[in-house]
C-alpha cells in the first residue's frame, strides 16, 4: 500500500518494539506489529493492535515493576 505521509514509499509490515512511560515507570513490549513506510518511516497500528498494545501499557503500568518488558506474542489478550 502506498504512504499517504509522504507518497513516496510502500507501507511494509514490520515488528517493532513500543515503549510509555508514565510515573517514573517503563513499558516496553516487543514485537508489536506494525506497517512502516520504507521512505519516510512513518509508523501506522491497526487499530485492534493499538487497542490491545494499550491494555498491555495499562496493566504494566500499574505494576509495582519500576521497568517492565513483554512480547506481543505471548500476552494473551484479554476479553474485552
Amino acid at each position: 500500500m502506498r504512504c499517504e505521509h509522504c507518497d513516496n514509499g510502500e507501507r511494509r509490515p514490520v515488528r517493532r518494539a513500543q515503549v510509555a512511560e508514565k510515573d517514573g515507570r517503563t513499558a516496553l513490549v516487543l514485537g508489536v506489529p506494525v506497517e512502516v513506510c520504507d521512505a519516510c518511516g512513518q509508523v501506522w497500528l491497526s487499530m485492534k493492535t493499538a487497542k490491545r498494545l494499550d491494555a498491555m501499557f495499562t496493566r504494566m503500568l500499574a505494576s509495582d515493576l519500576e521497568v517492565a518488558t513483554r512480547h506481543f506474542d505471548t500476552e494473551q489478550p484479554r476479553a474485552a
